[in-house]
């Protein structure tokens, strides 16, 4: 029942929006087969899955400076319904964003953005949409922009938790801003974040620092409570990056706070919130949250944009360590992702990937085996 009444409302909308000036539709079939042999034990089998993401994104406008985005969204492992002929539950479909846009809102420089929509600042440290993952992630909010030639500053109001219960309690909000320098070449963030009563706050910057030399870097640090206690985190990054021309060379620096054993009344371990952790921490997703209370060094290196036959390869090597001792250890292993990524033409793509981690002394997370681990995938993307 349910999805019949969400195909209702679907072609009920579409047929809608074409009678509009203007209409666009567009979409994206995405497949992932993935390997995963990740429990660093060899005594156990690997996991073998497959993942399916399709999304339906319809825009129109129905009126100046004023535009409405849906994009409907199925996330699935293949054999999830066990029995397609009696399952049509629609469990996996959903509402992935539904939001309206107001540019030039009353004739001043201010845009707003109301409904449910990803959220994505600056290289997605701290907020991003995880677009690896499966599903994705969005939030259900307000977001106010104004805009000047100097700078340009967002301001957002985001709900993540809804109790129902009285005087809002266990309710959760995300509140922040940030700002953006509109310098040529060259970009400069500031930002402040509130989760419930813990704030983060910081700066970004990026930006060539000389000919085929560019640089980025990022600050944090969290204040306030969580849960009782008092938070003290700390957050840093520095990448550097020089351009061969047929590929690219980076090498850096992440470092995330722990707790410190002398400290306990604190909680000093870093939170990377609402952040696209893929993207920096391994391929693997072992960390941070694998890094527990310890705190998290990872010192990489990568070759990108490499390209044999058609296919751009990149690697990146990860070296992992605490920020504080465990048992008189502080080596949680090494980490090394291939990446292959082929262009079938302007609209598929297929993208290949390895990863083996090396254990070191620290168990990471619920994974306490002793031997390596690997993992592969096969995904392939239709933008239609």
């Amino acid at each position: 029942m349910k999805k019949i009444t969400l195909l209702i409302v679907l072609i009920s909308i579409t047929g809608m929006l074409y009678s509009g000036p203007a209409f666009d539709v567009s979409g994206q079939i995405r497949h992932r087969y993935e390997f995963s042999d990740n429990d660093f034990n060899d005594d156990t089998g690997a996991d073998t899955f497959s993942l399916m993401r399709t999304r339906l994104n319809l825009g129109f406008e129905p009126a100046e400076n004023m535009k409405v985005v849906l994009q409907f969204q199925d996330a699935r492992k293949f054999g999830e319904e066990t029995n397609t002929l009696t399952d049509g539950s629609a469990n996996n479909f959903d509402l992935h964003q539904g939001f309206v846009t107001f540019d030039n809102f009353f004739n001043l420089p201010l845009s707003l953005k109301l409904g449910r929509y990803e959220v994505i600042y600056g290289p997605q440290r701290l907020m991003g949409a995880v677009g690896w993952h499966n599903m994705g992630r969005s939030f259900d909010g307000a977001t106010a922009s104004f805009h000047h030639p100097i700078a340009d500053i967002d301001l957002f109001n985001l709900k993540v938790s809804e109790t129902g219960s009285n005087d809002d309690v266990g309710d959760i909000w995300v509140r922040g801003a940030y700002g953006k320098l509109n310098l040529e070449n060259y970009t400069t963030q500031a930002f402040f974040i509130q989760d419930d009563e813990r704030n983060t706050y910081g700066m970004y910057a990026s930006g060539e620092i000389m000919t085929n030399l560019s640089h980025e870097t990022e600050f944090a640090m969290q204040g306030g409570t969580l849960n009782g206690e008092d938070v003290k985190g700390l957050f840093y990054a520095f990448n550097l990056t020089y351009d061969l021309g047929m590929f690219k060379i980076t090498g850096g620096y992440d470092h995330l706070s722990g707790n410190d054993p002398e400290t306990a009344d604190k909680n000093e371990a870093f939170n990377t919130l609402y952040a696209t952790n893929h993207k920096y921490y391994g391929f693997m997703d072992y960390f941070p949250i694998g890094a527990g209370a310890l705190g998290l060094n990872d010192i990489h290196a990568k070759l990108s944009g490499f390209e044999i036959a058609g296919v751009k390869l990149n690697a990146t090597y990860h070296i992992f360590t605490s920020e504080y001792e465990s048992g008189g250890d502080s080596d949680f292993g090494n980490e090394l992702d291939l990446t292959g990524v082929k262009k079938y033409n302007d609209n598929v793509s297929f993208i290949g990937g390895y990863s083996m981690f090396t254990k070191g002394g620290l168990d990471i997370g619920s994974n306490i085996g002793e031997d390596n681990s690997s993992w592969f995938y096969l995904m392939t993307i239709v933008n239609f």
